[in-house]
Formats: C-alpha cells, structure tokens, sequence
C-alpha cells in the first residue's frame, strides 16, 4: 500500500512557522547602566526581563545585551544598594540607552564600588585618586604595592618577597611600614594600632580587593589620626548581584601560587559573599618564602525602607621567612638572590570585625553607627646577624656554615671594602631574637547627615564621633644557642594603652557652580606607657597602675575646599592641618623650646603631634567630548615639630620640612568603537624636598654602618663645607670630647663617635628629606578586542637620598647612599570565554618586570639592612571561573 506523506509535510509546515513566529516574536535588548550620582558604570547589575527569570548582568563597563522571548513587556535593573528600575520596551525600541539607577536612602559606601573610566572620587572633596576594578583584574598584582606605585604623588620603598607589609610613601612621607600614612578597608583604618603603633604589618591580599582609593585633600580630615600626607582605603570585594560561584587559580615562576575562592549573591533585600584565599611563594631571594590564608565574609541587608545593616568578618594567618637583613653592595653585585639566613621567621594572625547599622528617620537625615574590633598577634624570629669581610666570612662562620650558606664565595677574590653580613657567630653558636608584638582595636563610630538649605541653597551637613581604644604589648626575646630556637629569656616587656575621642564636623554649601566645604576634626588622646620589667624589680610596688608614663593631648585640625564646576571638570582647592599621631617611637618624650629629650624623673610628658599645613589646587574632569580625563593638581606640604625623621634618625631639636610638587593622572582614549578599544594611561609626579630647620643625630652612622673610602671622604667634604652645620664628637681613648678643630681629615675620622646635623639658615640649607624622587612616573597603552585585552605599563623612579646627610656614594655594608633611578616594564593579556551556557572565563598571563633588571630598591633598615633588591622577572598566568 502506497504510504501517505501529507502529515509529514504538514508537520514540517506547521513547525517552521511556529519557528519563525518565535524568532520574530524575540526582542534583542541592549543598554547601559549607571550611576545616577556620579554617572560612572555599575558591573553585574541583574537584567531580569520576567518575573523570576534573570535575563543578564552588566559587563565590566556597564553594557548589557540580552533577548527578551517576546516583542514588548518590561524589564527590571536592580543592583544592591540601589532603587530598581523598570523599563518598558517594544520591538520598536530596542535600545534602552543609558539607565541611571539612584542610590538607595539605606545604601552604605562600604558596599558601593565603581567601574569609573576616571581616576577619581567626584564626591570626594580635593585631589583622590582610585583605581578601578578593571585596572586590578589586568594587573593581577602580586601585592597592592604593585598597583599603588601608579598612583601620582606615592612612592614605594621596596621590600623583599611579596612585601605584605607596606611600605607607602605619599608626598614625601616616611615610607617604612607606611607608618605616616593613614591604611584602611572599607572605610576602617586597618594598621593593628593607628595610634601607638602605626606600622603597617597587616596588609590585606591584593587577591580580594576591588578598588584602591587614595585621598590627599583636606577631606582627608574625616579620617584619622595619620593624615598629615595621605590615605590609601582598599575595597573589597561587594556581594554580586546574581548567585556566583568564582574560583580563580593563579601558577607561575619561583612556586608562586594563589588560588581563590568565593560564593554569594542577592536575595531580595539581602546580599552575601564568603571567599577564601590561600597564596604560597618561594620568594625573589633564598630565604624568603610566605605563606598566607585569608578568609573573610560579609553580609548587606535592606532592613526596610529606612534601615539597612552591614556585617563583615575577617582572619588572616600568614608565616613567612621575612627578614630585616639584606645585602651589601659586594653580594648585591655578585648575586642579588643571596639571602644565608634561613632561620627568620615572621609568623601573624589577625581577627577583624565592622558592624555598621543605618536609620534614616526622614529623607533629609540619617544616622550611620559603627562598631569595629582587631585582634593582631605576630612573631618575628630573626637572627643576630654580623657584618665581616668578604675574604673572612669562611674563617668567620666556619667550613660546616660557610659550605652549607656561603658556597657561591668560592673562588671570587676580595678587597678590604666588600662584606657580607653574616649570622653571628659567639663560641661556635649563632643566636636568635624575637618580637613579639600582640594589639587590640576596638571602637565605635556615629555619623549624622542631614540635608538643609543655607543662604537659600542647598547644603550638606555631616557629623561624626568616634570613640577609639587600643593597647599594645612589646615583647622581646633572645635565645644564645640556636638559630632555630623559638623560646628564649624576656629581655622587655612594654604595656601601652590608649584611649581617644575624635571626631569632625563638615558641610558642604553649594552655590550653583561654586561650592565651599569647610571641615574642622577634633582629636583627644589618652595614652600611657608601663615598662613592666622595671616594674617586676620594685619589691614596694603596691598596684598594677605603678610607673604609668601619660601623655594626654588635644588637637584641632581645621581644613578648607572651595571648588568651582566650569564645563566638564572642575578647579579645586584646599588648605588643612593635619597630624601624625605620636606613637610608641616619641610618644613618651618631652619637648622644651623645640628640643626633645627623654623624661626625667618628675617631669610630665609633653610631646605634641607632628602638625603640617597642606595646601593644593587643581583640575580635574574631561575634555575632547570625554575623550581625555584627568586631573592635574600642585600641592605644597609644610610640616612642623618633625622628630621621627627615619629609622634610627631623629630630631633632637624638632624639625620642618616642606615638600611641593606637581601630580598629573590621565586616561586618554584614542580609539572607540563597537570592537575595538585604544586607551593610553599615564602619572607623573614632579617633587622637592627641603628641609628647612631642625638638629638631627644620625644614631646609626658612626655606630653601625660600615664606611667606604667614598662615604668617608664625602662626609669630610660635607663637614669642612658647612662646619657650623656639625657638632662632631670623637674618643682618642681619653674619653668622648667635642672636637673643635675648623676643619676635619682622614685622621679624625675613625674617632668619631657620634655627630649632630643642623638644618635651615645656620646650618644646611639644601638638604633633601629621605625617599623623595624628583620624578615618578608610569605610562601604558592598553588595547581591547572584543573578548581580548592586552597592555604595558612602564614604570621610571628617578634617583633617591635613603637619609637625611643625602650621601651620594654607598656606604660597604649598603646602609647608606643614593639609590640610582630605575625603570621596569609590565605586561598583560586576557583573554574572555564561556564554557556551556553557564560559565563565564577569562585566562591570563602578566609579565611584571620583564627586563629583569635588577636594582636597588631601598635601604629599608638601614645599618641592619643593607640593599634591598628589586627588578626580579616573575611570569603568572592563570583562569578566572564564575558560574
């Protein structure tokens, strides 16, 4: 029987209609969200195009696409933080343009993070600077340093390994440990104790941060107490919009590892992130591996309409073989990786918790409370180390160490001025000391805005009080018989407490173009200081509360921003007063007529802060119909009462120091379309120094550092310049005397003990302060391709004094000297893909001083350090997965 075919056709028919009426029924979506404040992008804001079905999230630039299964209907924009949006659309109108979402009531700016193409805060009053996540994603820092030597106006003082203790110079800070910059996450300062103890040995992992900002205007005054040069906050990572799962691995040379790991996303009114990070390196020297796990979650939660509640909790643990010690300029030159102490240790945990809670009783006011709490303990292993000879190291350490650490010495021959420093060696035995330092932070924070009208304009007005409370025990250890001993006999025992009230008061008036923002904080300490050894020898003590060392204080620290919107920027400028709180270092001093000396008995502590008065004016916007924005901005720094000048350098009678300068950022597109990206970025920073007035001692220099012929005859020339400049002690074997003579030679130098330097109209007038560059710098091209990314950056320091003598030449243990200028050259490529219909991936590889050439980076630690080295090629690749 002839078979019937008419149903097959008919079917066939009837499915290719009901194809085509569903192809022609879709509706492909585009547009761009935004924020309705300050216009910039907002990534991974949800897309949903019905009810319960999520149709996309925003790209890193804010773009979306999407197709909708029918020709008209509605989609819904919301992103945490902010009102939802709803948009209709029809098949007439596919793109919905640019979507601008305002800023829930309730939002806090803890969880508020922008892809902004500018390089700055517009609501941050004065010079900022920040750089965006996209900027981070391309660089893949190996440590935040990385990223902040871009920024103008900050230079880094290199560091061995991964240097996860900062060391951040901003406009002629001091850079050791970041100790006169104010560190935060999040908003909250994040030093284990920003008061008495400043040094940064927490840093977060360059892995979870988002953004780094950095303020330098006087709106800095909201922060504190370290504002005198500068703040740098990281913000981490903020809850994703849509449910995520991410895993990104990191792999590349000398062992270095990362991998990290999170899962969050939004429900309803509530986000939520927990991440981990675990990251593992063998180091850029022998000896100097690290080891660090980091986990920490937060949540965000719209309360109802006029609350919202933040929480987030952090722990980090880190163990590294950190060392003080370096290199001198013989093993800097013979191999820069040389590192023979193998024993340091550097072991840290730290626990931290922000709870912050908003009400807003009407639309025109809030109230913002926070509470916040660290818990910080490290160990710090080191060993004594000695500098010797080069050609006596072997006879020194004997065969058994000297085979085992100094093997690459063989067959090399030496003069008199190479060393090598060494671990000590006493009656066959090397030793080992540690410090062991143990903080807690606690606080809590209220902030009052309120929106009113002043002299018929609209005004802000803005209040904070915080409540601060920190202590601090100085432990420290020494064990004779090992290097690799972990207990050992209490040599000190400090107890420091603190307690402080602070606070501001802020408005901003606007008047149409012109807007002026007065600001005036308040700072009230309360600290003391306990030696607790002393203590434990006084058979009579009758309380705990026995031999307190106070020092109690107040200070204003007023501040000024007027700043006139003129086309698509705007002019700014500022003055303040900013401070350095006095930590544990001169905390406990006592100051008479400008000269600093220690406490005698009956005396009271009086020592006031380090004070500056910080001026700018600057630009900052766009122009070429956005094609180029930026900022310029020439700031001048006048600080005061100055006598924590670098390590081991102080100011007897306290100093002044002025630094200005030039600060230029820009971000030029020079080329845009619907595939093809061209952007060329840059900053440069123009800085002087000068030191102006003050008596300081150089403790380290005839005690410790190990003098070259070149250092010995440069401090002759200097002394026999400006002899009134000098008060040089000697001891000939008579006892130590003031030497008078008019003029000094070879013969004198070895029996200086110690000497004082005066600064200003009766001593030297032209003296730089320490690692201050004339000239820093970095440039990069960066070019996009539909899914592929690709750039360089190249980085210029120009030449630097290590100490305030400015010695041109290199002491032979490395301690002192001008460290030559140096240029390193970064690379990266991404590259986006999708694996299913799910997964979302992006592979990578960055360069980071590719040319490997190998400089002198600092000289951290001076006469204990020697040279530390930098330039180390280091190749990373490695996948980021969301699904």
């Amino acid at each position: 029987m002839k078979r019937q075919r008419f149903p097959h056709f008919a079917l066939l028919f009837l499915l290719t209609l009901l194809s085509n009426f569903f192809v022609f029924s879709q509706t492909k979506l585009t547009g761009k969200v935004i924020d309705a404040t300050d216009l910039q992008p907002l990534i991974g804001a949800q897309v949903i195009i019905q009810e319960g079905q999520l149709g996309t999230v925003t790209d890193d630039f804010g773009f979306f696409e999407v197709t909708a299964p029918y020709q008209r209907g509605t989609v819904t924009i919301k992103y945490l933080g902010y009102e939802a949006k709803a948009i209709d659309f029809t098949s007439s109108i596919t793109n919905l343009g640019v979507i601008e979402l305002v800023r829930a009531n309730t939002t806090l700016d803890e969880v508020i993070v922008s892809a902004s193409p500018h390089n700055y805060k517009t609501d941050f009053k004065g010079s900022n600077f920040r750089i965006n996540p996209i900027t981070l994603q391309n660089i893949n820092p190996l440590s935040t340093e990385e990223v902040l030597r871009t920024i103008p106006g900050v230079n880094i003082v290199g560091d061995m390994g991964l240097s996860n203790r900062p060391n951040i110079s901003i406009r002629g800070s001091w850079g050791r440990r970041s100790k006169k910059v104010l560190l935060m996450e999040d908003g909250t300062p994040s030093a284990p104790a920003p008061y008495i103890a400043p040094g940064a040995y927490y840093n977060p992992v360059s892995d979870r941060i988002t953004s780094i900002e950095v303020y330098k205007g006087a709106d800095l005054l909201r922060y504190g107490p370290n504002n005198m040069y500068g703040a740098v906050n990281y913000i981490t990572a903020l809850p994703p919009q849509k449910p995520t799962l991410r895993l990104k691995l990191t792999g590349g040379q000398r062992n270095y590892t990362s991998g990290l790991f999170s899962y969050g996303g939004t429900w309803n009114n509530m986000g939520a992130l927990v991440e981990g990070v675990y990251k593992k390196f063998d180091g850029f020297t022998d000896n100097s591996s690290v080891e660090i796990l980091n986990l920490n979650a937060k949540v965000f939660a719209k309360l109802s309409k006029d609350q919202s509640l933040y929480f987030k909790v952090s722990g980090q643990f880190e163990d590294n073989q950190a060392s003080l010690s370096s290199q001198t300029p013989f093993t800097f030159e013979t191999d820069p990786t040389q590192n023979p102490l193998d024993a340091d240790q550097f072991t840290m945990r730290r626990y931290g918790v922000d709870i912050i809670h908003k009400w807003l009783p009407n639309e025109k006011l809030s109230f913002t409370s926070k509470i916040y709490a660290s818990d910080f303990e490290r160990d710090w292993w080191r060993q004594v180390t000695a500098k010797v000879r080069a050609s006596e190291v072997q006879d020194y350490v004997g065969d058994a160490i000297y085979n085992q650490r100094y093997g690459y010495l063989n067959g090399k021959t030496f003069d008199d001025e190479e060393y090598v420093i060494v671990g000590r060696v006493l009656n066959g035995l090397e030793s080992t000391t540690d410090s062991r330092w143990i903080y807690k932070v606690s606080g809590i924070k209220e902030t009052v805005k309120a929106v009113w009208e002043a002299f018929g304009a609209p005004s802000d007005f803005e209040a904070s009080i915080n409540l601060h409370r920190e202590t601090f025990k100085d432990v420290f250890l020494e064990a004779e018989n090992s290097r690799w001993a972990r207990s050992g006999v209490t040599t000190k025992d400090l107890w420091y407490r603190l307690w402080s009230a602070n606070g501001y008061i802020r408005n901003e008036f606007n008047f149409g173009k012109l807007g002026i923002n007065p600001i005036l904080r308040f700072e009230h300490v309360d600290m003391y200081r306990q030696d607790l050894m002393d203590q434990a020898q006084d058979p009579n003590l009758e309380s705990t509360s026995e031999g307190r060392e106070p020092n109690i204080y107040n200070q204003f620290l007023p501040g000024i921003t007027i700043n006139y919107k003129k086309g698509r920027g705007e002019i700014f400028g500022s003055v303040y007063q900013g401070m350095i709180a006095p930590s544990k270092v001169f905390g406990f001093l006592v100051e008479q007529d400008g000269v600093v000396t220690n406490p005698l008995e009956g005396q009271s502590i009086n020592i006031d802060p380090e004070l500056s008065w910080n001026k700018e004016l600057g630009w900052r916007g766009s122009f070429l119909n956005n094609c180029i924005n930026g900022q310029l901005t020439y700031f001048h720094n006048a600080s005061r009462n100055f006598y924590a000048g670098g390590r081991n350098e102080v100011f007897e009678e306290l100093g002044k120091i002025n630094v200005q300068g030039v600060e230029l950022a820009f971000d030029a597109e020079l080329l845009q379309n619907d595939e093809h990206q061209l952007h060329l970025l840059g900053n440069a920073t123009y800085m002087h120094s000068k030191v102006m007035e003050g008596k300081l001692e150089d403790k380290d220099l005839f005690s410790q550092v190990i003098h070259s012929s070149a250092t010995q005859n440069e401090y002759i020339t200097k002394v026999n310049a400006h002899r009134n400049a000098y008060e040089i002690y000697v001891d000939d074997g008579g006892g130590e005397t003031l030497l008078t003579d008019e003029t000094i030679d070879a013969g004198d130098f070895p029996n200086i003990t110690r000497s004082t330097i005066t600064f200003g109209d009766q001593g030297i007038k032209d003296a730089e302060a320490p690692y201050t560059p004339k000239i820093n710098m970095s440039i990069g091209l960066n070019y996009d391709w539909k899914r592929l990314s690709t750039g360089f950056n190249v980085h210029h320091v120009g030449e630097q004094y290590t100490e305030f003598h400015n010695f041109k030449s290199e002491s032979a243990d490395g301690a002192i000297g001008q460290l030559p200028s140096f240029t390193t050259l970064d690379a990266f490529l991404n590259y986006d893909f999708r694996i299913g219909e799910k997964m979302d991936a992006t592979v990578f590889v960055n360069g980071k001083n590719i040319t490997d050439q190998k400089y002198r980076a600092s000289r951290l630690n001076r006469a204990t350090s020697g040279v530390f080295a930098g330039g180390f090629r280091q190749i990373i690749f490695g996948i980021n997965l969301k699904m």
